[in-house]
């Protein structure tokens, strides 16, 4: 029920012109950051799992794991400010 309100209520504000091209764009680049993030870390944790990471590739496979999350946090950020510019979310104060 909360759903459908959210829907009927939220979706029917959103009017068509405030969508661009651009809309779609940002949200597939996070999108996919962030499956390449939890691609990254599900291989992660199974190579913990299975205990025959060396320090040194802990470390390295630790440094790509940030790199990844902070790719996906850029991507949807700038998803999120692009969403923003269109009056579609609010200003974050």
């Amino acid at each position: 029920m909360a759903a459908n309100a959210f829907n009927n209520s939220t979706l029917t504000d959103v009017r068509t012109d405030r969508v661009c091209l651009d809309c779609d764009k940002l949200l597939t680049e996070a999108s996919d950051a962030i499956r390449r993030h939890t691609g990254d870390m599900t291989v992660g944790m199974f190579l913990i799992h299975r205990g025959d990471l060396t320090e040194e590739a802990r470390q390295d496979f630790r440094a790509r794991l940030v790199a990844s999350f902070r790719d996906a946090q850029s991507s949807w950020d700038a998803y999120r400010r692009h969403l923003m510019d269109h009056g579609i979310l609010p200003e974050l104060s």
